[in-house]
């Protein structure tokens, strides 16, 4: 009897471990992508520059030319190294806010951005349009992204990069 009851509970714990896994996954897959919203050129983010770039030794950011294309949007790639490390991550590499100027998205608007001025915080990568819409940005960045994410879920219905 006792030895029923064990694999009853046994069977038990195994079909909810497997639906609480099969869950997590439907919810990745499911997970709202609005490429629409995003800062793209001909379905290329970041106006080409490689992503892994900005996060390496040296700040030596740059276009890239080896090509992959990440649920919709295209991204550049100055190795098959970066392409690699992406793949292995692409949320710490992708651009925050689609791509948009942070600043501007915190003021609940979508400006273009210039690539070479950005701000890392943590594994997030803002761009903005201007060193002065960074220089402000950078005063306060906490709140700053806290309004800016809150923005980029409104126009996006994503969530935003941690």
């Amino acid at each position: 009897m006792l030895d029923g009851i064990f694999q009853l509970r046994k069977g038990l714990a195994f079909a909810s471990l497997a639906l609480a896994t099969a869950g997590a996954v439907s919810a990745h897959a499911q997970e709202i992508r609005n490429v629409a919203e995003y800062n793209l050129e001909a379905g290329v983010g970041l106006k080409g520059f490689d992503p892994v770039s900005y996060f390496a030794e040296g700040d030596k950011h740059a276009v890239g030319s080896d090509s992959l294309n990440y649920r919709g949007v295209t991204y550049n790639f100055l190795s098959s190294l970066n392409k690699d490390k992406f793949e292995l991550n692409p949320e710490k590499y992708e651009p925050t806010y689609g791509g948009w100027c942070a600043f501007a998205m915190a003021s609940g608007s979508q400006v273009d951005i210039d690539p070479a001025i950005y701000t890392i915080n943590g594994n997030r990568i803002h761009f903005f349009v201007s060193t002065r819409a960074k220089e402000l940005f950078d005063e306060d960045i906490a709140g700053y992204e806290a309004r800016a994410d809150r923005f980029w879920k409104q126009i996006s219905g994503e969530n935003p990069r941690n």
